[in-house]
């Protein structure tokens, strides 16, 4: 039986924009393209502690969830890494970005923005039920 993994993605908000990465050239899958942070659960580890984790390693930020948006499934690398995908909402709460090897740039942008670019065509889903609960949470629990 394969081993499964567990992947997460943020979706970091501030000041009514949100954190975009360009993946670096070197990259193996999908080089240059347009992200938000992702990536795997260590062992021993939530979910929650995970992705907490991976947004200050990869951007040097403190965030705090505001609420998981989806989960899902997908094979990474044809069909050798079965995966289980959490994305979050992220709150940016200190820091400036310093982004590490990963990426070669960032961006804080729109949800239109963000529907509009090509590249980031599997985050649509995630950015559209945000869009959504904005139009229906409370504003104390989305500031």
């Amino acid at each position: 039986m394969k081993k499964m993994y567990v992947g997460m993605g943020a979706a970091i908000e501030k000041d009514g924009k949100f954190l975009i990465l360009k993946r670096a050239d070197s990259k193996d899958f999908a080089p240059g393209a347009w992200e938000i942070i992702t990536g795997r659960l260590e062992e021993e580890e939530s979910p929650r502690e995970g992705i907490l984790r991976e947004i200050l390693e990869e951007t040097g930020i403190k965030a705090e969830i505001v609420m998981p948006i989806e989960t899902g499934f997908f094979y990474r690398g044809g069909k050798k890494f079965p995966m289980v995908f959490i994305s979050y909402w992220c709150r940016h709460l200190s820091g400036d970005v310093t982004l590490c090897w990963d990426h070669s740039m960032f961006r804080w942008v729109s949800i239109d923005q963000i529907l509009k670019e090509k590249t980031m065509e599997h985050f649509h889903s995630m950015f559209e039920k945000i869009l959504k609960l904005k139009e229906y949470l409370p504003s104390e629990i989305i500031l």
